[in-house]
């Protein structure tokens, strides 16, 4: 119960690494906002926190507008008293060099990506500076190294990294520590455009050094170190869990 009495916001809790993370949570005894746009699957995911003994609601939200965000945080507040935990995990992505990239894709991929976490961020800090809190902003290693005709999702994930950087400066003195998670290739909906391409996922594994791809558990766990008190001395970080992709 690492998680006793918090309460988290998970946004991208519909599937995936979020899905994932928000069922780990509420087993360590968090109270668990799930957050995402597909309200279909973010209620799979409450009814599978509560078939185990769980506490969860959902809220629809499109992380990169502000009436949602702004509407999201008070329903929050207003059903657990409190915000502990955010994780800003909603993600989006598309293949195409720059030259060949409509605008229009540029702009959700840094709208999801970096508007987002900062909306969110904002919006839940007010509450959260009252008793401190943790913040887990997802990253990706392609926060530090580029990927081939990912121009957008590169520059989005490197604006995670400092963005990380200046709210964990600035909101500290409110014992709130802000850090973010840069996975690895991880097994989700999301990845499987590269996983099924079998030259693509070999190349992908030449980047694990332990010869597996990583699942949402991975990630999971390290956010939940990060939401819990053990990590209380760690601010302002970005940590790596991408089984060696960024070691060389």
């Amino acid at each position: 119960m690492r998680l006793q009495s918090k309460v988290a916001i998970i946004t991208g809790g519909a599937s995936g690494i979020g899905r994932e993370t928000c069922r780990l949570f509420a087993r360590e005894g968090a109270k668990v906002a799930v957050i995402d746009v597909n309200e279909q699957q973010g209620m799979q995911t409450v009814d599978l926190i509560k078939e185990s003994g769980g506490e969860a609601f959902f809220v629809r939200c499109d992380v990169s507008k502000e009436d949602d965000v702004i509407r999201m945080a008070a329903r929050v507040v207003e059903r657990y008293r409190k915000i502990d935990v955010l994780f800003n995990n909603a993600t989006w992505y598309t293949i195409a060099a720059a030259t060949e990239m409509p605008l229009a894709d540029w702009q959700k991929t840094l709208d999801i990506n970096l508007t987002g976490p900062f909306l969110c961020c904002k919006y839940v800090l007010p509450e959260m500076m009252k008793n401190g809190g943790s913040i887990i902003n997802t990253s990706s290693v392609g926060g530090t190294s580029a990927f081939y005709k990912h121009p957008a999702y590169n520059a989005a994930k490197a604006g995670v990294n400092l963005l990380t950087k200046n709210l964990a400066l600035d909101y500290g003195k409110h014992q709130v520590r802000v850090n973010c998670i840069s996975p690895g290739i991880i097994e989700t909906p999301l990845t499987q455009q590269d996983l099924q391409d079998p030259e693509r996922a070999a190349k992908l594994m030449e980047r694990c050094f332990t010869g597996r791809i990583g699942q949402p558990a991975d990630i999971a766990y390290a956010a939940l170190y990060l939401a819990s008190d053990e990590s209380t001395f760690v601010t302002g970080s970005n940590m790596m869990v991408d089984n060696g992709w960024t070691a060389r």
